[in-house]
C-alpha cells in the first residue's frame, strides 16, 4: 500500500466560498480534494485512491450528502463518512445512520478546531481499519495452512469466512452506529479468548503428527488430547455462534425470559476483556427470579451497552469494578447496574438519554448506546433511571415488568 505524506480528505459543497474557506483551513494538514455537487464527488471518488475521509453538506441541489456518501459506502465502506449541515433534521439523521454509516455530523458554522481534531479522529480510524483488515488477511493465511492437517477440523475452525459473514450480517442489521463500535470492540476481546484453544489444538496436532513419524504414539494420551480438542471446538463455536446471534436483525417475536440469562448472552462477548482489563466483576443474582416477556437478543442489547459504556468508564481508574444485581419487587424485576468509574459529571442527568448526547471527547463515542437502551426499556413497558453516586461512577436501575402469562 502507498504511504501519502498527508492524509487525503475530500469535501463537497455546493458553495463555493465554503470549499475555499476549507482548503485554505487544512491544507497544510491534508490533502484536500474539493468537489462542487455530489455527483461531482462521486466522480472524484472514483479517480483518487486512498481517500481517508469524506466531509459532504447534505443540502446540494444534484443529489444529497446522504445519497453520495450511501453510494460511496456500498463501494468502498472503508472511507470515514461526515455529514456537514445547518438543518439538523431527526428524519436526517436517521436515515444518515441506516443507509449512509455516517461517522458524525458536524453542524455549521464550524469551528475550525473542532473539525482539525475531528479530522484527525476519522483519519486514525480510517488507519485502523485497514491495519485490522490486513491483520484479518493474515489470520486468514494462518487458518488455511491449518485447514491441510484436518479437513473437519477447519470446517470449525475457519474463522476468517466466518468473522466475515459475521461482520456483514452485523453491517446490515445493526440499529445503529453504537451498535457497529460496540461490535468491533468485542471482536478485539473475541481474538484473545479465541486464540487460547486454537494454540492448544494446534500443539495437539503438531505432537501427534511427531509421534506418529517417530512410531512412539501413546493411544491413551491420544484419547485424553482429542477429547480436550473436541472441547476447545466447542467452546469456539459457542464463542462464535453468539456473535451471530448478537449482530443478526432480531425480530420483535416476544417470549418467555430470564433476564440473568440474557446478561450470561452479554457476558460471553465481554468476559475476556473484563479480565484482562483487571476490572472486578460483582453479581449478585438470587434464584428462581421470575421471567420477563421480551425479546433476547434486545436484552443483550442492553447489558452490551451498559458493559461497554463502564469498560470505557473504568480506564485509568484505581481497582475498577462493575456491580450488577437482580431484585423482584412489586412485581418487577429491578436491575442495578454499577461501575466505579469517573462518572457522567453532568447537571442535566436526563439528556443522558438523548439521541447522540455524550460525555466523550469528540470522535470517540456516538450517543447512541444509552438513547437504545431508554428506547428497548421503553418498548418493554419499564423504565430506567441514572443515579449519581455521592464519590464517583455511575449507577442505573432498570424495572420491567414480570410476565403475568
Amino acid at each position: 500500500m502507498q504511504i501519502m505524506s498527508k492524509p487525503r480528505i475530500l469535501y463537497v459543497d455546493d458553495e463555493e466560498i465554503n470549499l475555499s474557506n476549507f482548503q485554505m483551513a487544512f491544507e497544510n494538514d491534508f490533502e484536500v480534494l474539493t468537489a462542487i455537487s455530489g455527483l461531482d464527488g462521486l466522480k472524484l471518488f472514483k479517480t483518487h485512491s486512498d481517500i481517508a475521509v469524506i466531509v459532504a453538506d447534505q443540502r446540494m441541489p444534484d443529489i444529497n450528502g446522504v445519497e453520495m456518501l450511501t453510494r460511496i459506502y456500498k463501494s468502498d465502506p472503508d472511507p470515514i463518512r461526515i455529514i456537514l449541515t445547518a438543518y439538523i433534521d431527526p428524519d436526517d439523521i436517521i436515515l444518515a445512520i441506516n443507509q449512509g454509516h455516517i461517522h458524525q455530523y458536524i453542524n455549521k458554522p464550524w469551528n475550525i478546531e473542532r473539525v482539525r481534531v475531528i479530522l484527525n479522529q476519522a483519519v486514525e480510524k480510517y488507519n485502523l481499519t485497514r491495519e485490522n483488515k490486513q491483520l484479518l488477511y493474515e489470520l486468514a493465511d494462518k487458518n488455511r495452512a491449518l485447514k491441510s492437517a484436518n479437513q473437519q477440523l477447519a470446517d470449525d475452525l475457519d474463522l476468517r469466512e466466518r468473522l466475515e459473514q459475521k461482520n456483514r450480517e452485523a453491517e446490515i442489521k445493526m440499529m445503529s452506529q453504537a451498535k457497529l463500535a460496540s461490535l468491533g470492540q468485542i471482536a478485539t476481546g473475541m481474538a484473545h479468548e479465541i486464540n487460547q484453544p486454537l494454540t492448544y489444538i494446534k500443539i495437539v496436532l503438531e505432537s501427534t503428527a511427531r509421534d506418529l513419524t517417530e512410531h512412539n504414539l501413546n493411544e491413551e494420551e491420544l484419547q485424553k488430547d482429542l477429547q480436550e480438542s473436541q472441547h476447545q471446538i466447542s467452546r469456539i463455536t459457542d464463542i462464535i455462534d453468539h456473535l451471530r446471534t448478537f449482530g443478526s436483525n432480531n425480530n420483535n417475536d416476544l417470549e418467555q425470559v430470564s433476564l440473568p440469562a440474557a446478561l450470561d448472552g452479554a457476558l460471553i462477548l465481554f468476559n475476556e476483556k473484563i479480565r484482562r482489563k483487571g476490572i472486578n466483576l460483582k453479581l449478585d443474582i438470587p434464584n428462581q427470579l421470575p421471567p420477563i416477556t421480551a425479546n433476547l437478543c434486545k436484552l443483550e442489547q442492553i447489558f452490551t451497552n451498559l458493559l461497554q459504556n463502564s469498560i470505557d468508564a473504568l480506564e485509568g481508574t484505581v481497582n475498577p469494578s462493575i456491580s450488577i444485581s437482580f431484585q423482584h419487587k412489586n412485581n418487577q424485576l429491578v436491575t442495578k447496574f454499577s461501575d466505579s468509574g469517573k462518572g457522567l459529571g453532568i447537571d442535566t442527568p436526563e439528556k443522558i438519554f438523548e439521541p447522540f448526547f455524550t460525555t466523550k471527547e469528540t470522535g470517540k463515542g456516538t450517543g447512541l448506546g444509552l438513547s437504545i437502551v431508554y428506547g428497548i426499556v421503553n418498548e418493554l413497558k419499564g423504565s430506567i433511571e441514572y443515579q449519581a453516586p455521592p464519590k464517583q461512577g455511575c449507577s442505573f436501575l432498570i424495572y420491567l415488568p414480570v410476565s403475568t402469562d
